[in-house]
């Protein structure tokens, strides 16, 4: 846990600042790790990561169109669980005033769990952690783990449900265990965009995402 918190605290600062290809670099990086080493672990219950979604937000250095819509966070550290209105995040070292403003995370939007069941969708993977937490009256933790057999997707796709103004900068920051695509359908290759065009013929911006979860054991 110790390593985990240590890629976390800082990972952006040696970049070049707003440069999304560096950015998207290095949040591949961080996704190998923790979908092939790390698991979340509620009591007797252990989820292995199955798919992850980076959001971060610095002031002054990473705060281009595709990374503001990321949810303000006061006093969170790295390795922290944070639980909000769209599911649950783990946090990078964060920290929120009118001055100087610099948090994020990475949203769990797929689990599964030790019998091989995948659980899929942010609200969902929330749900699950904190039910199977109160039931056991634990609180969740991050724990090293290897998650056999997982297969890191080779290109990551778009950040989803995120309405950019320009979507030419729409950036590939959803990872996933390829594995995943044998239980969902109309998930990753049906997944698209679709955009408003002004009357000159311009893009307007991001109307909806067509992104279906579906379960087939449901």
């Amino acid at each position: 846990m110790e390593e985990l918190i240590e890629i976390l605290k800082n990972p952006f600062d040696g970049l070049r600042a707003n440069d999304a290809e560096e950015f998207q670099r290095k949040c591949t990086e961080i996704a190998k790790v923790l979908l092939t080493e790390y698991g979340i672990e509620c009591g007797k219950k252990l989820y292995h990561l199955a798919e992850v979604e980076f959001y971060y937000y610095e002031k002054g250095r990473w705060d281009k169109d595709w990374n503001e819509k990321t949810y303000p966070r006061k006093g969170k550290n790295a390795g922290d669980f944070f639980f909000h209105y769209s599911g649950v995040d783990i946090c990078f070292d964060s920290f929120y005033d009118k001055d100087k403003s610099k948090f994020g995370g990475i949203l769990i939007r797929s689990l599964k769990d030790s019998n091989g069941k995948f659980i899929t969708g942010p609200s969902v993977c929330s749900l699950e952690i904190m039910n199977t937490c109160l039931e056991q009256k634990v609180l969740p933790n991050i724990k090293l783990t290897s998650n056999e057999g997982c297969e890191v997707c080779k290109e990551p796709i778009t950040r989803c449900g995120i309405e950019y103004k320009d979507h030419q900068e729409d950036k590939h920051l959803c990872f996933y265990d390829e594995r995943i695509k044998d239980h969902l359908k109309n998930e990753f290759d049906d997944a698209s965009w679709d955009f408003g065009v002004n009357k000159e013929g311009q893009v307007k911006g991001l109307k909806k995402l067509i992104r279906y979860y579906h379960r087939f054991d449901q």
